[in-house]
């Protein structure tokens, strides 16, 4: 049986007495498009934690999420990460990657060496000074997302993993 309850409507009336047709909404709140409205809320809930932590790394350390997330894959790499292989573990192009290998290496976190395989190629390691700002700013990281999502209750949080690890499964096969 359906269980969204249906309204009679009075069939409004014309300027000269006929009856007019209802218009159907855009959005139907009885499931129609479901996947489009999750997908719409996912961007929508992930870009606002982009934005908040975008916003505390940059009041915080003076830094930006782009470079955060730079600093975190070369952490993963000791023996250091060519800009290609960054750009693809950050799902950005070369040219981004460049902007920022530039910024941080000015400002002593990171050193590009000539690769020892390919004299053509930079391998990108984090510095020592590099290491401990993130090692830093990585500890306020957890703190700001641990406080965002936090306000879920622990089953929420569970529930909300367990789906998103389904949905990821899942768009891993179209991937």
């Amino acid at each position: 049986m359906d269980a969204t309850v249906k309204r009679k409507a009075r069939s409004p009336k014309s300027a000269r007495g006929q009856a007019l047709r209802p218009v159907e909404p855009a959005h139907e709140s009885d499931g129609a498009h479901l996947e489009l409205r999750i997908w719409l809320r996912l961007l929508s809930c992930a870009t606002r934690i982009e934005k908040a932590l975008n916003a505390r790394l940059r009041k915080e350390f003076n830094t930006t999420l782009a470079r955060f997330d730079l600093l975190a894959q070369l952490t993963r790499k000791p023996e250091g990460a060519t800009m290609s292989e960054v750009s693809d573990l950050l799902m950005v192009s070369n040219g981004a990657i460049t902007a920022l290998v530039q910024k941080l290496e000015a400002d002593g976190f990171i050193h590009r060496e000539v690769d020892s395989e390919d004299r053509r190629t930079f391998r990108l390691r984090l510095s020592q000074e590099g290491a401990r700002e993130f090692s830093r700013m990585a500890r306020r990281h957890e703190e700001w997302v641990i406080a965002l999502i936090g306000e879920l209750s622990h089953v929420a949080q569970s529930d909300l993993l367990q789906h998103l690890t389904l949905l990821k499964r899942r768009l891993d096969k179209h991937s």
